[in-house]
């Protein structure tokens, strides 16, 4: 048989003898020397006798007052002797092994709450007036116990300075609580609150609670900012706050608000509904100070080159979103908790309705670019940042847009189509860039030029979106095969106006004059094909194909068709020229010199430059070896000196 209550709380006090005494004068002196006869009886004989007792009281008649048994002042007098005992102890550790005895004392409050809940029909007896003190002296017990507790954390505090990157996920550091205080504070609500004394349970776990809460908040020093602020500031000076109010609130959604929620529902794991509205209350004034500032920041219509930090505010709003969905109850439906979920949807769709209007804005500074500098048939800046913005936007934010575009969009193609409003707007985005791209192809003068510069600016926009998976899901293959068609167009509509003419001086027709071939037909044959060559090489080595593939497919495709074709007329007719001192002059190139100058096409004007400064750098310091006079006889028949 268990004894009630051994000596274990009394020694306890006695080895804190320097600890100061709690609520002493609230015991009544009458047990200042407890009878240590108390702590002899057997605690299965009490606890069953009172128990025993209360079920009468439910079945008797509550007409008259009920008359108690000795054994109920034995018992109250025990609970009296051991909140005595406790008192004695420093508050945080009076519990601090939770031991048998220290259960046994959390069932005694369990059952003098009973007693006295049983006793309730006859509130002006004196026994129901004596139960109701001693409860309370225990309920003041655990309560400063259960503040001393929550306070006893070791959640992190240094401060996150501007810069820094805090281990965002490390959940272990936060709240800071060893796996036996929360017990023993599981232990105590479930006291406090089947006993009648919910509030005061809920008031230390919110005001303590609240302000580690707050502190950890201030660690990130995160000013607020005034409409005032954003109106006088320049975007620039906005990025900074923008990139730390994201961090503080994904803090919040993934770590603060999670490990909170976690820690109340194991404290109080058999009273959820309570904890639901304990933490509703503790997260709505950091919530609703968080979505201040996107609000803020909103009103003045940010530019489209912003629309990665409104991304980034937009996915930190819907996992705030997340965070507090979960928190949510089957057996309650607060008011407070549908205003919050209300307060930070209407929020996440200001900012989603931001971002559709950046896209719109992206549109519109496609449409409006006139600028018609030429970039020697390369890819033009416009396309570059057009598309690095896409590709950026698909690489990071892909199914955020998704969800933005749907639900802010009305797509009036989705009923008939499998387009989503996402893969819609990448479309209208290509579509207005490729209408720009055509307009500002009609400042090349050359044709030649304008089918390069177009090749090479479709050529981009496929790769690009090749290259991003999630761009070319959206956008599809049958898009992709049309794109690769354009290109390939534009390729041969590049060699028709370039290669086809060249190729004219070397025909058959018109060579026979009289049945043999004339070398006045001949020579001219050759120095015409030698100018026009000369001039296409002076001109196209110095545009530019960036792809590396392309390129060599553009090169391997002009020697398919010149090389075989030059060769074959060199072939035929160089015999009319042997012998003569002019055959250079109009045999310039062998096959092999064409084929090594088409590999030089497409270079662009800065490796060209670079070649010269390497040849000036060569000179310089007089190395002046046969091979570097035969580069700089090749430079200059074909006209780069």
């Amino acid at each position: 048989m268990e004894r009630v209550y051994s000596n274990k709380a009394k020694n306890r006090g006695k080895s804190n003898a320097e600890s100061p005494k709690l609520r002493d004068d609230d015991v009544p002196d009458a047990i200042d020397n407890a009878d240590e006869s108390l702590s002899n009886l057997d605690h299965d004989q009490i606890s069953s006798a009172i128990d025993s007792f209360i079920d009468e009281l439910s079945t008797d008649d509550k007409t008259t007052s009920p008359e108690l048994p000795d054994i109920v002042d034995t018992f109250v007098k025990i609970v009296e002797s051991n909140i005595k005992a406790y008192n004695n102890i420093q508050s945080g550790v009076r519990f601090a092994k939770i031991t048998k005895e220290d259960e046994l004392f959390m069932e005694a409050i369990k059952r003098l709450s009973k007693l006295k809940i049983a006793l309730g029909e006859f509130p002006n007896s004196a026994s129901f007036n004596t139960i109701k003190q001693v409860l309370q002296l225990a309920i003041v017990l655990i309560e400063d116990e259960f503040r001393a507790i929550l306070q006893d954390s070791n959640a992190p505090s240094e401060t996150i300075t501007k810069g820094t990157e805090p281990e965002w996920y490390n959940h272990d550091d936060f709240p800071g609580y060893s796996k036996e205080n929360v017990i023993l504070m599981n232990k105590i609500a479930s006291v406090m609150i089947p006993a009648g004394y919910q509030y005061e349970c809920c008031l230390a776990y919110s005001e303590i609670r609240k302000d580690e809460l707050d502190d950890q908040i201030k660690r990130f020093e995160f000013d607020k900012v005034s409409m005032e602020d954003v109106h006088k500031s320049k975007w620039v000076s906005l990025e900074p706050d923008i990139t730390r109010w994201v961090k503080l609130t994904n803090h919040c959604s993934r770590v603060l608000f999670v490990e909170e929620r976690k820690l109340g529902e194991t404290v109080f794991s058999e009273h959820l509904p309570v904890f639901t509205g304990v933490f509703i209350n503790l997260i709505r004034g950091i919530t609703t100070s968080l979505l201040e500032f996107p609000t803020t920041v909103a009103i003045e219509k940010p530019k489209a080159k912003r629309l990665f930090k409104f991304l980034d505010i937009y996915e930190s709003i819907r996992d705030l979103s997340v965070a507090v969905e979960e928190s949510d109850s089957n057996d309650v439906k607060l008011e407070e908790y549908c205003n919050l979920k209300s307060e930070i949807s209407i929020v996440g769709d200001t900012i989603g309705e931001v971002v559709v209007n950046m896209f719109n804005d992206l549109k519109q500074t496609i449409s409006n670019d006139n600028n018609k500098t030429t970039v020697q048939g390369a890819v033009h800046p416009l396309t570059r940042y057009v598309m690095g913005y896409i590709k950026c936007a698909f690489d990071d934010y892909h199914n955020t847009l998704e969800h933005i575009f749907r639900k802010h969009v009305e797509n009036e193609a989705s009923s008939n189509m499998e387009n989503s409003s996402l893969s819609q707007q990448l479309l209208d985005v290509i579509e207005l860039l490729d209408a720009n791209l055509e307009t500002k192809s009609t400042s090349y003068k050359d044709p030649s030029l304008r089918y390069i510069f177009l090749m090479n600016n479709n050529r981009f926009v496929l790769q690009l979106v090749k290259e991003t998976n999630e761009m070319k899901q959206v956008i599809g293959d049958n898009w992709c095969r049309r794109k690769s068609s354009d290109v390939r167009n534009y390729h041969k509509s590049y060699q028709r106006e370039t290669w086809t003419k060249l190729l004219q001086w070397l025909t058959q027709e018109g060579i026979q004059v009289h049945g043999k071939p004339s070398r006045r037909v001949l020579k001219d044959r050759f120095k015409n094909f030698n100018a026009m060559f000369d001039e296409i090489h002076k001109t196209q080595s110095t545009w530019v194909v960036s792809d590396q593939q392309l390129l060599s497919e553009m090169r391997v495709s002009i020697n398919a068709v010149v090389s075989p074709a030059y060769r074959s007329f060199i072939g035929r007719y160089k015999s009319q020229f042997e012998g003569s001192k002019s055959i250079d002059k109009y045999i310039k190139y062998q096959p092999e010199d064409i084929e090594s100058l088409i590999e030089t096409l497409f270079e662009g004007t800065e490796k060209v430059e670079t070649q010269l400064n390497g040849i000036q750098a060569l000179s310089t310091v007089k190395q002046t070896t046969g091979a570097f006079k035969n580069l700089l006889k090749t430079y200059k028949n074909v006209g780069l000196m």
